[in-house]
């Protein structure tokens, strides 16, 4: 074991430090971390390289677009997006002029008022249903349906009331001139606000009864949707009915004695056309009967747009529940009865 020629106290210092020394295999083993496996077994590819499926069984991406993509609803909710889109630059282009011109035309005061109820109107029939739509989701959440109803009718209800309140305007701008074309700005804001006030207060007022049915937005029907049985059985559909053909007939009688105004005003007038704005007539009264001119070219389009009016509704009442696209027909004629407004007052300035 060990040499003779060593001593016994060398041969012991020698056991001591070769037992405290690992062996070359103790000092690997030492380092050895044994790691779980995680090896998992992989299919083998195909020759095709598509995972092993089969090449000819493989689906293009512009088959699963159009797969998936109603067409129809497609081009109904791009359609009505635009035509909101337009008809709301339009509105703004118009107002803006009115606007500008709005201290000497008193009509232009009704006028604008009217105009933002048709902006709002614009959104709620062609901005809106168009996004509903596109996203195919109602996007509002269903507890929310009765508040955007009130809102809904708010809106409906002061453009309707607009129209008695145009109509009175263009009656007392040719009945009393004089009196219209001085009335103060604060007169004229009081009573524009009057129609605004009385659509919230009906719009609120109606939803108070358990009779009274709400609509809502749904993109299946491309416009709006109801539980049809109650709507027509509990009253609704009667409701809006009557106040409907009670508020399109209110501005006829108005827009008629503005006419009958106008037509004796202008017999009276023959005569004396010639010498009204003459040398020896004042610069104040050529104003007025400039003033007079345009209130009176006014009239026209009011007239129209409230036959048009007249005849949306009819189709309204009767096309409202008759399948998905006579639905987005209904959305159409809305949106287009507010549109019309300021494309008569282009062609009508």
């Amino acid at each position: 074991m060990f040499p003779p020629n060593l001593s016994p106290f060398t041969q012991f210092h020698s056991i001591l430090t070769h037992s405290a020394q690992p062996t070359q295999s103790a000092k690997l083993s030492s380092h050895v971390v044994i790691l779980p496996s995680t090896q998992t077994d992989v299919p083998p590819l195909s020759s095709g390289g598509n995972g092993g499926a089969d090449s000819s069984s493989a689906v293009a991406p512009t088959d699963l677009l159009f797969s998936s993509v109603d067409v129809g609803a497609l081009v109904a909710g791009i359609f009505l997006l635009l035509f909101g889109l337009l008809g709301i630059f339009l509105y703004i282009l118009i107002t803006s002029s009115m606007m500008r011109m709005a201290h000497e035309i008193v009509g232009f005061r009704f006028l604008i008022s009217q105009s933002f109820t048709d902006i709002l109107l614009m959104i709620q029939f062609g901005v809106w249903p168009g996004i509903v739509i596109l996203a195919n989701n109602e996007i509002l959440p269903t507890e929310i349906r009765w508040h955007v109803h009130v809102y809904l009718d708010f809106t409906w209800w002061s453009m309707v009331y607009h129209y008695t309140i145009v109509a009175w305007s263009r009656w007392a701008a040719v009945q009393w001139p004089n009196w219209f074309r001085t009335l103060p700005t604060g007169t004229c804001i009081v009573i524009c606000a009057l129609p605004w006030f009385a659509g919230l207060m009906q719009s609120f007022v109606e939803h108070q009864f358990e009779w009274f049915e709400i609509l809502y937005y749904s993109p299946e029907r491309f416009g709006m949707a109801s539980d049809w049985y109650r709507y027509m059985m509990n009253g609704t559909h009667v409701y809006y009915m009557i106040c409907n053909v009670v508020l399109m007939l209110l501005p006829f009688p108005l827009y008629a004695a503005a006419l009958a105004v106008l037509f004796r005003r202008q017999r009276k007038r023959h005569t004396e056309l010639r010498t009204r704005c003459s040398q020896f007539t004042s610069s104040t009264s050529c104003q007025a009967q400039r003033q007079l001119s345009i209130e009176t070219r006014l009239l026209v389009p009011c007239i129209i747009n409230t036959v048009l009016f007249v005849v949306g509704q009819i189709f309204i009442t009767h096309c409202s529940k008759h399948g998905r696209w006579m639905n987005w027909a209904v959305m159409l004629v809305f949106a287009a009865n507010s549109f019309v407004n300021p494309l008569l007052y282009l062609f009508f300035r």
